[in-house]
């Protein structure tokens, strides 16, 4: 055998042929540019699908973890003012007697003020200070998405303030004596976000409190008003079930508070 031969003995050259199969194997397995499409198609479809759902639970979340600064806030406020009247909150508002309708609220918004950081201040939340302190009635939602109508607004009666952390207050003043419904004085409704700001609906950014004489507590079922003032019955006795928002909402304070 000659030295060429010998060489060619030790060279192989099916190579090229085991390359191109190589190719062709892993052109075989490779994303068309249609499939590619098409997969990321399905993706953007999933995607908003589940979006508006992960980000109204952070929503949710958020509001919650404002609710409970508020609680906060306004129970430190609450005990300030008792502490000031011989640890008696009713001694704190006892000027307030004899007062009606928006005067009678204004007191009672008046005796919280120096307790808070406010930015603004709303003798009544009507007329030229609709939207100011607090949001119109006529754009509030009850939980399950109807319209909530005038229970705890009162025809935008109620007093404001626009608070520095962003919050809104109604608040309302029942009576200086605290002689309704168990011992109560009044309520308020804490707006977590601002007039400005969406939902505004009870148990999403919208809560209920109650101020008795002795303590501020949110609104529940043992001591929520009866009745809904002529509503449909959706709203009766305000058993809310803040999970699927199939009721009211307005006892959902204390369901996230308390839970």
């Amino acid at each position: 055998m000659t030295e060429e031969q010998k060489v060619n003995s030790r060279v192989d050259f099916s190579l090229p042929e085991k390359l191109d199969c190589h190719l062709a194997d892993r052109r075989k397995t490779a994303f068309t540019l249609a499939e590619v499409l098409i997969t990321l198609g399905i993706i953007g479809i999933v995607a908003a699908m589940t979006m508006p759902v992960i980000l109204n639970k952070i929503d949710d979340r958020a509001n919650i973890n404002k609710l409970r600064r508020e609680y906060s806030l306004f129970q430190q406020a609450f005990q300030q003012i008792a502490a000031e009247n011989d640890l008696e909150f009713k001694n704190g508002i006892s000027h307030c007697a004899g007062l009606s309708g928006v005067e009678r609220n204004t007191c009672l918004k008046d005796v919280f003020k120096p307790k808070l950081k406010i930015i603004a201040d709303c003798d009544t939340n009507s007329g030229t200070n609709l939207s100011k302190c607090f949001v119109p009635q006529a754009e509030t939602k009850q939980l399950n998405g109807k319209p909530a109508g005038y229970y705890y607004f009162n025809g935008n009666l109620t007093s404001g303030l626009l608070l520095e952390d962003g919050s809104s207050v109604a608040i309302h003043l029942d009576s200086a004596d605290c002689n309704i419904l168990l011992n109560r004085c009044g309520f308020i409704v804490i707006d977590v976000n601002g007039p400005k700001r969406k939902p505004n609906t009870w148990g999403k950014d919208l809560f209920l409190f109650f101020v008795f004489s002795n303590k501020i507590v949110p609104a529940d079922g043992n001591n929520i008003d009866n009745g809904c003032y002529g509503q449909d019955d959706e709203c009766e006795g305000y058993k809310d079930n803040c999970g699927t928002g199939s009721n009211y909402g307005t006892t959902c304070a204390s369901k996230y508070l308390y839970k």
